[in-house]
């Protein structure tokens, strides 16, 4: 049994930490504020999918939103669900054993999966219906039991458990060779190594370290050598390259996912797995009405096309007439006046074309970081529904889509370049 001492250094600051519902410390930022339901319909949710009856399982510091501008790791935003304490993500990495125990009960599911007890267990649920054939998400695993407790008992684990029809609570958080789960002995500096990035913290000041393989103290080889500062700002001693997790589902039917991580052997170094945000998302050759009643309203968050006259029909089918582009002014989202022609043909269109949808396609310059400026494109792309609505165009015949930063049509290294992308784009399909 692995002793406390090593987690003493961080107590008082974890403790200030657990106490601030937000900090930002270096590049990345961690916010417990939100609700799990608020997490998955507002961050992790993205195109094609409809979710409901949110649950989580675990301490209210286990689980957080963390924004990382940088992308160091890979991922710049997202849902972050750890075995111990969310603000143990903050780098940089100044400690070999961080960790914080929550004192949680382990799921039982995951024993089997690590061949040992766990501890500490987070658990996020929900009910999902999608709109395609496809599911997928993106996502990394870390783990502070990198790299010291490599191949012992303490064999942090996670798992993606899917449930519904033709499937039977499937894990899903495999590696590519869609066999292998996800754990510390997985995955590492020596198994499957392709997809493990080292993190480890370097000790250059103490002359003697204790020796977690045998046991003891012994003789700090790095004593008084250079100082080598951790590669990415964070404190787990290594994690995951970028994962995408995959199933085939049948469209509008009902699945049940169930996203759980806990520490193995004892309570006491934490693990985390960090969800990508607007990945969890639908996509196939089929699209198709959802019209399954979930207990919240309807969340296509970033994608709401439903085709409402058609329930099975290949993505390429509809004729596009694209109307042009709405341009922004920097940092805004009230529509310009210029925009008014733009807004007629649109009208003009709609009137020849009664049954046809309008898609609404926002976007912003590269200015801000990624979060911010999806919900920009998203206040934009709404003005302009706003408009239309105003004009006699049902709602229901509307379709809106935000980008953010993501499909620039010019360079950003220049002024008139970003503000041909700080645009709406109008396209009538039928």
């Amino acid at each position: 049994m692995r002793t406390c001492i090593n987690i003493i250094g961080t107590y008082f600051t974890a403790c200030l930490l657990a106490c601030m519902p937000f900090v930002a410390i270096s590049q990345i930022q961690i916010d417990t504020t939100s609700s799990p339901s608020e997490l998955v319909n507002e961050v992790l949710l993205g195109q094609g999918v409809v979710i409901g009856n949110v649950t989580f399982k675990g301490k209210k510091h286990a689980i957080g939103q963390y924004t990382e501008p940088e992308g160091q790791m890979g991922l710049k935003n997202g849902i972050v669900l750890t075995s111990g304490n969310a603000f143990y993500v903050i780098g940089p990495n100044k400690n070999p054993r961080a960790g914080w125990a929550s004192d949680a009960p382990g799921d039982p599911e995951l024993d089997d999966i690590a061949r040992g007890k766990t501890y500490d267990a987070s658990t996020l649920e929900f009910d999902f219906v999608t709109q395609s054939e496809n599911l997928y998400f993106e996502y990394i695993f870390a783990s502070e039991e990198y790299l010291e407790y490599v191949g012992s008992k303490f064999n942090d684990v996670f798992a993606f458990f899917i449930n519904g029809p033709g499937m039977e609570h499937t894990n899903i958080a495999m590696l590519p060779d869609g066999v292998t789960p996800i754990t510390v002995n997985t995955v590492n500096n020596e198994m499957n190594a392709e997809y493990y990035v080292d993190n480890a913290y370097i000790n250059t000041t103490d002359p003697f370290i204790w020796d977690v393989r045998n046991r003891k103290v012994i003789e700090n080889k790095d004593y008084l050598q250079p100082e080598v500062p951790p590669n990415y700002d964070t404190q787990f001693d290594g994690f995951t390259t970028v994962l995408t997790a995959r199933c085939r589902v049948i469209p509008n039917e009902i699945y049940h996912i169930k996203m759980s991580i806990a520490d193995v052997g004892d309570g006491i170094l934490d693990s985390g797995v960090f969800l990508k945000a607007g990945s969890f998302r639908s996509e196939g050759e089929m699209l198709v009405t959802i019209d399954k009643m979930m207990d919240q309203p309807r969340q296509l968050t970033r994608k709401q096309a439903l085709l409402d006259e058609v329930k099975v029909m290949p993505k390429d089918i509809p004729n596009n007439i694209i109307i042009g582009n709405i341009e922004f002014e920097f940092d805004k989202a009230e529509i310009p006046v210029q925009a008014k022609t733009v807004l007629t043909k649109v009208i003009n269109e709609y009137m020849n074309h009664p049954k046809a949808k309008i898609l609404l396609n926002g976007h912003t310059d590269n200015f801000g970081c990624e979060d911010y400026n999806i919900k920009l494109s998203m206040k934009r792309t709404n003005a302009v529904a706003s408009a239309l609505m105003g004009l006699g165009i049902p709602e229901s015949r509307l379709v809106l889509d935000y980008y953010g930063e993501e499909r620039p049509i010019a360079t950003n290294d220049t002024e008139s370049g970003r503000a041909r992308n700080r645009r709406v784009e109008l396209i009538v399909s039928f």
